[in-house]
């Protein structure tokens, strides 16, 4: 929001604002927030094993989040198609349809939702700086990947929140999420999540602060995940996927989000550089969806920022041109296909996205990394039970040191000095194995996962980090949820050079209250 903030005249902000104004009489919708991607992670999870099981056919669910308009619509499809179905998938819909809780028909006015949680982390696991060639350190933690750039100090960590959905106030909705933070010896408030919405029926203007991730995958995202701080940002995408006309309606249902924000201030390159993506989804049959997508940093004090460098980074182009270079740019692409087999469902996905968007003559990406993931729910016909398998890599074999690093921005493809993408960061693996079990009757989840990544695989020592994580989750009374989780890790060659492995364990635990 800060690019328009610096560089509009007052007059300007008056002309945006009364231009929205006018839209909003002319295309009335009712707005909605977006399902969060911490605090309502069990809504993916559900929609997630519907999908897989063939029930939910019309969801995009590949970029998140989904408005809680679009989780809406998918509630109902799930629950029209319910007949026929055993009691424990019918369970999963209840449960579905308790967290979402739509309002009755006829329910007018504003809609306020939210909940106030506290958390605990006790924590062995120091913060680790791994370092490349030509490119600044990475920050990463042990047993705490994608968590919102929210680091732990060793010893004992402590979390007082509060989450606050307003929707249907006409046009607009807003979601606030601040929170105290504590550990031993420092505490201060932060607001983790804030932005406000401006929607009708075909657009949704989000203005704030929010988490994005885009991709099937489950443990890593190439481009956008959660594993860095949220952007503060204005974004400009479809509030529920929409048929296109013409020949094009054959994409099937289809969604697009763009993105433009300014990274931080105190960045080692240049200081706060412009950030933008864009990422389109659509489904030309039920059981196959498909993304593209493409970021790019520019700018920055000192950089050129004309018209001239934006339309070079729109299309592509100049990525080596020393005398005008847009920026750091990339771009993938991503399929998902679900395949409902009644003796073993299944879905498997692939991520692949390039570093630089130039090859020869061509405007492509090349350099690419890659994540494979295999989801496989009701495991050998016990219902309750899904296995998830992802492995990701992006290390280049003609040339290292290349994802999310750059020749210009020296800091990397980072924001706070955390990896915007995925958590391995550069010239890594990472496999991720998840053993679940769902209980609708509790609206219950247990599982135990275990993730190895190991980083620099181009230098002479690879630090390799193994990680056993057990977890559960539970209702308590229809208002409170507990859940908690135990992790083990043993870190081999720390911060990439030789030495004694580290052993690290974490425990977490989160009381939300819901109202």
């Amino acid at each position: 929001m800060s690019i328009f903030l610096n560089r509009c005249r007052p007059i300007g902000l008056f002309g945006l604002f009364l231009v929205v104004f006018l839209l909003s009489a002319a295309f009335p919708a009712r707005s909605s927030t977006y399902v969060g991607l911490d605090d309502e992670a069990p809504v993916y999870t559900i929609l997630s094993r519907l999908e897989a099981e063939g029930i939910v056919n019309s969801g995009l669910l590949a970029t998140r989040p989904i408005s809680r308009n679009a989780a809406l619509r998918l509630l109902l499809e799930a629950e029209q198609k319910a007949d026929g179905r055993s009691e424990f998938i019918k369970g999963l819909i209840v449960e579905l349809r308790r967290r979402l809780r739509p309002e009755q028909p006829g329910a007018d006015g504003p809609k306020i939702r939210g909940s106030v949680y506290a958390r605990y982390v006790h924590t062995d696991a120091a913060v680790r700086t791994l370092s490349y060639p030509g490119a600044d350190r990475e920050l990463m933690q042990a047993l705490n990947e994608n968590n919102e750039g929210d680091l732990y100090e060793p010893g004992s960590n402590y979390r007082f929140g509060l989450t606050a959905h307003i929707d249907d106030a006409g046009p607009f909705s807003l979601f606030l999420n601040p929170e105290l933070r504590a550990d031993d010896e420092h505490e201060q408030g932060v607001l983790r999540t804030g932005y406000g919405v401006i929607g009708f029926s075909w657009i949704d203007i989000v203005i704030g602060k929010d988490a994005q991730w885009w991709g099937p995958g489950h443990h890593g995202a190439l481009l956008l995940s959660s594993n860095a701080e949220p952007l503060t940002m204005i974004k400009f995408t479809g509030p529920v996927p929409q048929t296109l006309p013409w020949i094009l309606k054959y994409l099937g249902p289809f969604q697009y989000n763009v993105f433009f924000s300014q990274l931080e201030k105190d960045r080692s390159d240049y200081s706060r550089p412009y950030f933008w993506g864009m990422r389109l989804d659509f489904k030309p049959h039920r059981y196959i969806e498909i993304g593209l997508e493409r970021t790019a940093i520019l700018g920055g004090q000192g950089r050129p920022t004309d018209a001239g460098t934006w339309l070079d980074s729109a299309l592509g182009s100049s990525e080596h041109d020393a005398s005008g270079n847009p920026g750091d740019q990339r771009a993938g692409a991503d399929v998902k296909i679900t395949l409902p087999f009644p003796w073993q469902p299944m879905q498997i996905y692939w991520d692949r996205a390039g570093e630089e968007n130039r090859q020869e003559n061509w405007r492509l990406p090349y350099k690419y990394a890659d994540i494979y993931g295999l989801y496989l729910p009701s495991l050998m016909g016990f219902e309750r039970i899904d296995l998830r398998a992802e492995y990701s890599e992006n290390k280049l074999n003609k040339q290292a040191y290349v994802w999310y690093t750059h020749g210009t921005y020296t800091a990397g493809y980072t924001y706070q000095g955390m990896i915007m993408g995925h958590h391995m960061g550069t010239e890594s693996r990472d496999l991720f194995l998840e053993l679940a079990c769902l209980v609708p009757e509790k609206n219950a989840r247990i599982s135990l996962s275990y993730d190895q990544e190991t980083h620099d695989l181009a230098g002479p020592v690879s630090e390799t980090v193994s990680e056993w994580s057990l977890s559960g989750r539970s209702l308590v009374s229809q208002q409170i949820e507990v859940s908690a989780s135990l992790g083990y890790g043993s870190i081999e060659n720390p911060e990439n050079e030789a030495g004694p492995p580290a052993r690290v364990y974490e425990f977490d635990m989160v009381v939300r209250y819901v109202f």
